[in-house]
């Protein structure tokens, strides 16, 4: 719903820390309240840059991630090395020749229309920084003063309920994680970079994993290790686009070490990803051959067809292809396909 004064406003900004869906309404409001086309918000940190905008930049959002220039946004970096606390009318910091050297504003924002912009840049605790960017078509002429002094006068409070999300998004996660530990499941949360953002006890001390320097997390393992780096690699590649899916592999029996299966689950949520870098929570499942899940547990955890769970329960169970192959009916070579 729209909101129509200051007060409103910041009413929804507050709650927006607590309901992060409803970010969207706010930076819809944020620009028509200012005469702007629209806004962004996005979090730009060295561990990758996630965005969320108003409708009305679908041209733009769309063309930046078609054309990959979130990695290589000149115009944000120059815009992060301004010191203000406040916004920013990038006229005053942009010159025409300066524009020039910035093939983004050339070759994305110009050809669309879009011509005159302010923005702000937020620090918050876990060292991200949320910045606020609002975009103007050329047609409607440069910011006014007014704006940037309603936007300022909003701004502690963007500050404090960026703050807040972010707060609130990190103990979600941590509480999902602790959740899991109720269920007798080894659980985790991993960032963009790879490293842990939270797990329980039952995967601190789960035998077939270590954590290492930097809060890695490792597979003893080898091949588990590398489809691990293999998923992080490629949800950094797809962040923006929500291009990452769901994994799962095995972890083989060892010594006295039982076998297991780990699950990647993606973690998304619109808005609150935003305010979080988790990117994969990793659920173990210790497989007890005693506990074989049936054929349809099975095919709905994996995604299976029926006869690759029939086949995936009998060798779980401990029967080999040759066996699995004479219960069923069907070739040795069917079953190893």
């Amino acid at each position: 719903m729209s909101t129509e004064t200051a007060a409103d406003l910041i009413d929804a900004i507050y709650e927006a820390a607590f309901f992060p869906e409803n970010w969207l309404s706010i930076l819809d409001d944020m620009a028509r309240m200012n005469g702007f086309h629209g806004t962004a918000l996005f979090n730009a940190s060295a561990r990758g840059s996630r965005a969320l905008a108003s409708r009305s930049l679908d041209d733009i959002t769309q063309k930046i991630l078609a054309e990959g220039w979130m990695t290589r946004n000149t115009r944000a970096a120059h815009l992060l090395n301004i010191e203000h606390d406040g916004f920013v009318d990038e006229a005053r910091h942009f010159t025409e020749e300066e524009c020039q050297r910035h093939p983004i504003i050339m070759e994305v924002f110009r050809p669309l229309g879009y011509g005159f912009g302010t923005s702000t840049a937020i620090n918050v605790p876990s060292g991200d920084k949320i910045i606020f960017a609002l975009e103007k078509k050329s047609v409607t002429g440069p910011v006014e003063a007014s704006a940037i002094a309603f936007l300022d006068g909003i701004r502690p409070h963007l500050a404090r309920a960026a703050m807040m999300s972010s707060r609130l998004e990190f103990e979600r996660v941590r509480a999902a994680v602790e959740t899991l530990a109720m269920t007798g499941l080894p659980s985790a949360v991993l960032g963009m970079d790879g490293k842990l953002m939270a797990c329980n006890a039952l995967m601190e001390n789960f035998a077939q994993v270590q954590i290492g320097a930097s809060d890695r997390l490792y597979f003893r393992h080898a091949p588990a290790n590398d489809l691990l780096k293999s998923a992080l690699l490629r949800s950094k590649e797809g962040i923006a686009s929500k291009d990452y899916r769901s994994l799962s592999f095995p972890l083989p029996a060892h010594e006295t070490k039982m076998p297991a299966v780990v699950h990647l689950v993606p973690v998304r949520g619109n808005a609150r990803d935003i305010f979080t870098h988790a990117v994969f929570f990793v659920i173990i499942t210790p497989v007890d051959r005693s506990l074989v899940p049936t054929a349809e547990t099975i095919q709905g955890l994996f995604d299976l067809s029926p006869a690759e769970a029939r086949v995936a329960r009998l060798l779980a169970g401990g029967v080999d292809v040759n066996a699995a192959a004479a219960q069923i009916g069907v070739s040795r070579e069917t079953v190893r396909s």
